[in-house]
């Protein structure tokens, strides 16, 4: 071998050592953001079942103000309604001309 030779065998050696280095800096990083990626789908989990829940018991305490309601709180609770429902109506007319 030439010193040429010797040359362009230690330059590729080096660079292929930078390119190992970076393959295993590559590799921990993605290890890393794996982890993250379970640890958020874990979360997101455990944030669907904490909002069912939640949705549940809201569900349930509407229900049980519904059935608590006087007949002259349902007739104010139906007024208002029916003057959202207009506004909504009002909104939805404006919106389409």
């Amino acid at each position: 071998m030439t010193s040429e030779d010797i040359t362009k065998l230690e330059a590729f050696e080096e660079k292929l050592y930078r390119l190992k280095l970076k393959h295993e800096q590559y590799v921990k990083r993605n290890k890393e953001l794996e982890k993250t990626l379970v640890e958020r789908d874990t979360l997101l989990k455990d944030l669907q079942q904490r909002y069912i829940s939640l949705e549940q018991k809201y569900n349930n305490l509407k229900q049980a103000k519904v059935i608590s309601l006087s007949d002259a709180e349902i007739g104010v609770t139906r007024e208002r309604v029916t003057r959202l429902v207009r506004e909504i109506d009002q909104c939805i007319e404006s919106l389409t001309k």
